[in-house]
C-alpha cells in the first residue's frame, strides 16, 4: 500500500485530539489525583451527531515534502470520510473508515484498497478499533483507563504518565482540561509518537487546537506533520460520497 497515504492516515487518527471544558479555576489548579482529571476529561466529551473540519496540511520525510489539504466529516459511530486534495483543488486520495473496513480510493497511483479494519494495527503501536479513531479525531478521551499513573503539575499543566499495552504515555494537559503535548513509546521496538497542540480558539463555546505538530520515529526514520485547522463545526447532517471508479475495481 502506498506508505504516504497509510502514513497519513495514522496521522489523523492521532492528530485532531482535543478536550472541551471549561477553565479550571487557579485554586483548583493541581489539585487533582489522576482519577480525578479523567474524570472531568470524560465529563467533557464532545457531543455531536456530524462533525467537519478542514486543515492545510505539510507532509515531510526524509523522500519528499508535500502541501496539500485534508477535509474530516464523522458521522457518530458510523463512519469517518477523508478526502486529501493538492494543489487546484484536485483530490489525490479520499478515505472511508467504518467499523468493518477501511477504504482508500488513491487517485495519484490509480488504485483502490479495500482492508478489514484491523489492518491500520499493523501501523499503530496498539491495538484499536472505531470508536478510539473516532474520539481521537473530535477530541474525547481516548484512554479510557489509566493503568499505572504518575501525576504532577509543573508549568502550570498537569503531567501524567502512563504504562498500558506495552506503551509508555506521557501527557501534558493544560489546566482547560486540553492536551499540550502527548509522547507515546513502544517499548519492545524503536517507535514512537509526539504530538503538540497548540492555538486553540472556540468553535461553538468549545476550544480547539488548531494547530497541530506530529513527530513519528519509526526506527530512526522520522516523519513530520503540521495541521493548520481552517474550519471545524459540528453539522446536523452531512454526505459521505465515495464511489470507487470501474477502472479501479478488481
Amino acid at each position: 500500500m502506498n506508505k504516504l497515504l497509510f502514513i497519513l492516515l495514522i496521522f489523523f487518527v492521532f492528530a485532531t485530539a482535543c478536550k472541551n471544558t471549561r477553565s479550571l479555576t487557579s485554586s483548583s489548579a493541581g489539585k487533582m489525583t489522576s482519577k480525578q482529571l479523567q474524570k472531568k476529561m470524560d465529563a467533557a466529551a464532545f457531543e455531536f451527531d456530524f462533525f467537519q473540519a478542514k486543515a492545510r496540511v505539510n507532509y515531510s520525510d526524509d523522500n519528499m515534502n508535500q502541501n496539500f489539504t485534508a477535509n474530516i466529516r464523522i458521522q457518530q459511530n458510523q463512519k469517518i470520510w477523508m478526502s486529501l486534495t493538492g494543489p487546484f483543488g484536485i483530490e489525490g486520495a479520499r478515505i472511508l473508515i467504518t467499523k468493518n473496513n477501511i477504504q482508500i480510493i488513491d487517485r495519484l497511483n490509480n488504485k483502490y484498497y479495500n482492508e478489514p479494519f484491523d489492518f491500520i494495527n499493523n501501523y499503530l503501536p496498539f491495538q484499536t478499533d472505531f470508536a478510539f479513531i473516532q474520539n481521537i479525531l473530535v477530541g474525547n478521551a481516548f484512554q479510557k483507563e489509566w493503568v499505572r499513573q504518575k501525576i504532577e503539575w509543573e508549568n502550570e499543566r498537569y503531567v501524567v504518565e502512563d504504562v498500558f499495552s506495552g506503551i509508555e504515555a506521557k501527557y501534558e494537559v493544560t489546566n482547560t482540561y486540553r492536551y499540550h503535548r502527548v509522547q507515546m513509546n513502544e517499548l519492545s521496538v524503536n517507535r514512537s509518537i509526539e504530538m503538540n497542540f497548540d492555538d486553540y480558539r472556540f468553535v461553538e463555546e468549545q476550544l480547539f487546537a488548531m494547530l497541530r505538530k506530529i513527530k513519528f520515529n519509526d526506527g530512526g526514520k522520522i516523519t513530520k506533520v503540521e495541521l493548520d485547522f481552517t474550519k471545524v463545526k459540528k453539522e446536523k447532517d452531512l454526505d459521505f460520497p465515495f464511489a470507487v471508479p470501474d477502472k479501479m475495481k478488481n
